[in-house]
């Protein structure tokens, strides 16, 4: 019994020998430090629109989506919209989204305004924001827009400076501001450029008719004018299709243009939504967005030139006279009043 004991003894001591030798030949295993709990992911901004037309109108409702996709691509928004809204139907889509959980909600057009207005009201943990308006609540509804007179100013510049018979066409749709005011400054652009130029503007009163805006155009260009710069949303393909077939030039609007109509669309003025999205989107996740009217133009890169798809080379001189004239716009030694046209 006493050398089983014994035994044992001796066992355990060379256990305890080769333990400690083992540990002078590298370090005990420590614990692996605590892993902190992950923090739950925070939810993406869920953004929506209301279109006035289709997304693939090539001009103000394709710039809208152009816009969304932005915020897809730089915030990682959740986005949404309704196309081809009728204003009997523009509360109870706007009212539809809120419902939804979205926390932005665009109106994308002037339109837009009243609607969003009253509906802001019932949810006002919900941002709303109308794109080329004015109006404001301070608390959950704004707006965003270009300087469209800007737009339209460069769009008559170009128009005068590349014009032959001078005479030039300016075509809108329906009569609010963000059509009314591309057209006026086109006026005051071409004048600008040359005071003794013809300028023919027209509003047809319609952002979808294609057919009349085609037949304005046509008119137009019956009556001496060689180009021709249409601002009335899906209605203006009408306007470049009048100018493909009579064989003048175009300037094109909002988007850049030229794949509809590659021998005719010589350059666009493009009108940036995607900026006016980002702009305000950015503001609301960084938490300084202030719900009143942000207006945005040239010096804020809002408006600006197409690619020049190699008409640079034919049209040297409008180039350069219309790039110092949009460096003018910016320095302010360009300026222009658009109170005394009339339409």
């Amino acid at each position: 019994m006493k050398r089983r004991v014994m035994s044992l003894v001796a066992v355990l001591l060379m256990l305890g020998i080769l333990a400690g030798c083992a540990g002078t030949g590298a370090p005990a295993a420590e614990e692996p430090p605590a892993v902190p709990e992950a923090s739950p992911s925070e939810e993406p901004l869920k953004v929506a629109a209301l279109l006035s037309g289709p997304i693939n109108d090539m001009g103000w409702n394709a710039s809208a989506y152009e816009g969304l996709l932005a915020l897809e691509a730089e915030f990682g928004c959740e986005i949404n919209y309704a196309e081809s809204v009728e204003q009997s139907d523009m509360e109870e889509t706007f009212r539809a989204f809120a419902l939804q959980g979205y926390d932005v909600i665009f109106g994308h057009g002037f339109q837009f305004g009243d609607a969003a207005t009253r509906v802001a009201e019932e949810f006002p943990e919900t941002d709303f924001v109308v794109i080329s308006s004015d109006i404001s609540n301070g608390t959950n509804l704004g707006s965003a827009n270009t300087v469209t007179e800007d737009q339209g100013f460069i769009a008559g510049a170009l128009a005068a400076l590349t014009s032959e018979s001078g005479v030039v066409g300016g075509i809108g749709g329906v009569d609010i501001p963000p059509i009314r005011g591309p057209i006026l400054g086109f006026m005051a652009g071409a004048e600008y450029v040359n005071p003794d130029i013809e300028v023919i503007a027209v509003l047809t009163g319609s952002n979808d008719d294609v057919a009349k805006a085609k037949e304005t155009a046509v008119t137009m260009i019956e009556n001496g004018a060689d180009v021709i710069f249409a601002n009335a949303n899906q209605a203006g393909l009408g306007s470049i299709e009048a100018c493909k077939e009579a064989g003048v030039w175009a300037v094109g609007s909002n988007q850049d243009q030229n794949p509809i109509a590659p021998e005719t669309v010589f350059q666009s003025v493009i009108k940036s939504t995607p900026k006016l999205f980002t702009y305000v989107v950015e503001q609301i996740i960084n938490g300084t967005y202030e719900a009143r009217f942000h207006g945005l133009g040239v010096r804020e890169g809002a408006i600006y030139l197409s690619d020049w798809h190699g008409y640079d080379a034919q049209l040297p001189e409008v180039k350069a006279e219309i790039e110092k004239i949009i460096e003018g716009l910016k320095d302010g030694s360009v300026t222009y009043d658009v109170s005394k046209y009339n339409l």
